[in-house]
């Protein structure tokens, strides 16, 4: 018979870079939440649920609120968009979405051009909408 050779692998130690460590405490989280909050507040100063039959320009939030209804609710809110209530909840949720992002003014990106400021110029509210613009998102 022929003869095995026994061989052993060599197993290199683990080297732990310090400079990594200091990376990781400099890293960010990026969840998107302080986005979500600075769009609803903006879009509260700019009184887009006024305008907007869907009551945001964001996708994400519309997805937000579509999650915390029921059926029923989802089925009020399509008659409210001018859509059918037909269907179960996945199938409203897709309706509705799609009808969003076809929605000028909404999903589709299109501002909506106003005759008149929605809010006076010298006030309170254009501040905070020059300041929340101006940080970006």
């Amino acid at each position: 018979m022929t003869n095995k050779k026994n061989t052993s692998k060599k197993t290199s130690a683990k080297k732990s870079v310090k400079g990594s460590e200091n990376l990781l405490d400099n890293l960010r989280v990026a969840d998107g939440k302080t986005d979500i909050e600075k769009i609803k507040s903006l879009e509260g100063l700019l009184g887009v649920q006024q305008t907007n039959p869907f009551r945001t320009t964001s996708e994400a939030i519309l997805q937000e609120r579509m999650r915390e209804m029921t059926l029923t609710d989802l089925q009020s809110f399509a008659v409210r968009l001018g859509m059918m209530p037909s269907g179960n909840k996945l199938s409203l949720k897709t309706k509705i979405t799609r009808a969003f992002k076809s929605h000028p003014g909404a999903g589709a990106a299109y501002n909506i051009a106003f005759q008149r400021p929605l809010v006076d110029p010298s006030s309170k509210e254009a501040e905070d909408i020059l300041r929340i613009s101006s940080e970006g998102m």
